[in-house]
């Protein structure tokens, strides 16, 4: 299947080697502030291979992209996106979906790899699903979701660097990620819910994601040959 995003991230990669250290580091910083204004992600790519060329172009007046930018990247990323599409619904579905996804399948990944610790062997029997272990993979999701919304209002604020309390947050959240989790599995373990075999989880998992990547590639290609 066509991936004109996929394509278009590849291209911007290439060219992007061709940039100094410092103006990659840059770019990275920009990559994440567009990134957390929740727009399109087919047009960040485009603003992207935008940066990358007027940069370019700008080491032969022997300058760089933080002298292009005027010393202000967010306020250089604003005038380039001034046109942007925000993402929609539908893309921040799919995107938001799939991580999940991702996330679940690890989850489950620790779980078999539990089993094999455990002296188990769920290729032979089926899979004992607890309640601890439910509500650990429910805390990391979670977990994880305050961690995504935090990190994007740290970017959509103005400064570029994040401050040292803003680090100890993030910290802090993990700390208490893993400590629901833990908490969850060390006293919930025993109150069993249901067995499964091992490969259903894993082929439903699969599935879905398929669907969702499928269903993202397609509704990418359709932004990126409305633009």
């Amino acid at each position: 299947m066509e991936n004109l995003l996929k394509e278009l991230k590849k291209e911007n990669k290439e060219r992007e080697r061709r940039l100094n250290i410092a103006d990659r580091k840059i770019l990275t910083d920009m990559m994440g502030y567009m990134k957390a204004k929740k727009v399109c992600e087919y047009d960040v790519e485009q603003v992207r291979r935008t940066i990358i060329r007027n940069t370019l172009k700008s080491y032969n007046r022997k300058k760089n992209l933080e002298i292009l930018s005027g010393g202000d990247y967010q306020a250089y990323c604003d005038r380039l996106c001034a046109d942007m599409r925000g993402a929609s619904s539908k893309e921040l579905i799919l995107t938001r979906g799939v991580t999940v996804i991702l996330a679940v399948a690890l989850m489950y990944g620790v779980r078999l790899l539990d089993v094999i610790l455990g002296g188990g062997n769920f290729m032979k029997e089926p899979v004992e699903m607890s309640l601890g272990y439910l509500l650990g993979t429910l805390a990391v999701l979670l977990g994880t979701l305050v961690i995504y919304a935090y990190v994007q209002k740290i970017l959509k604020g103005n400064s570029k660097t994040m401050t040292t309390a803003q680090g100890l947050g993030i910290g802090v959240i993990l700390i208490l990620i893993v400590a629901a989790a833990y908490a969850g599995v060390y006293f919930l373990s025993d109150v069993h819910l249901f067995y499964i075999v091992w490969w259903i989880p894993a082929v439903v998992l699969l599935a879905v994601y398929v669907v969702f990547r499928i269903l993202y590639i397609q509704h990418v290609n359709m932004l990126a040959k409305e633009s």
